[in-house]
């Protein structure tokens, strides 16, 4: 089993469906996969699989960073119902488009047509924290460096909060409010 799998397997939960993402000349397939029975029942888990193949830059960073993205809510009975499978799809997108790496603190818009409307119109890039330590990162079968990123969907206020106070000081409010980020139901903290 290749080694980012058994690595999400581990957190998620069994591998049970993927969606196949558009085939583009030149770059690897870039697949959105979901996880069940993971570490926090009734929780799906999405990963992407296979961005980590392709180097990305963000400024501030000297190096090429390589990159997966997780996402995880609570239920939803059918995944088809989900946005999380759209919404890691349009970042992936937006990452082979642009070759630019997404890192903890990032805020994304989201597109309408992602969002279908929810209240979540923006993403917020974090560490993985509500996992164990070591699921952050791990090195892949060629020896590249693999950082996990979660992807937490957010409000606009939230996302204002994060642009106008900083990364840092949303992260405090975050563990503040305490809210249960995998909730789509969640309350929201600004």
């Amino acid at each position: 089993m290749p080694l980012l799998i058994d690595h999400l397997e581990r957190r998620l939960g069994q591998l049970t469906s993927g969606w196949k993402g558009a085939p583009r000349e030149g770059l690897p397939a870039v697949n959105v996969a979901c996880f069940t029975g993971g570490v926090f029942s009734e929780t799906t888990g999405y990963a992407t699989v296979g961005l980590s193949r392709v180097p990305l830059h963000h400024p501030g960073h000297d190096r090429h960073l390589f990159l997966e993205f997780i996402a995880a809510e609570h239920g939803p009975d059918d995944v088809a119902l989900s946005m999380l499978p759209r919404v890691l799809e349009f970042v992936v997108s937006m990452c082979l488009d642009t070759r630019e790496a997404v890192v903890r603190g990032d805020v994304i818009p989201l597109p309408e047509d992602v969002v279908r409307g929810s209240r979540f119109t923006f993403l917020y890039a974090a560490l993985p924290v509500y996992y164990d330590a070591d699921f952050k990162s791990l090195v892949v079968e060629n020896g590249d460096p693999v950082a996990i990123a979660w992807l937490i969907p957010v409000t606009s206020g939230e996302a204002q909060l994060v642009a106008e106070r900083g990364w840092s000081e949303f992260e405090q409010e975050l563990l503040k409010h305490d809210p249960d980020l995998m909730d789509m139901n969640r309350e929201v903290i600004a």
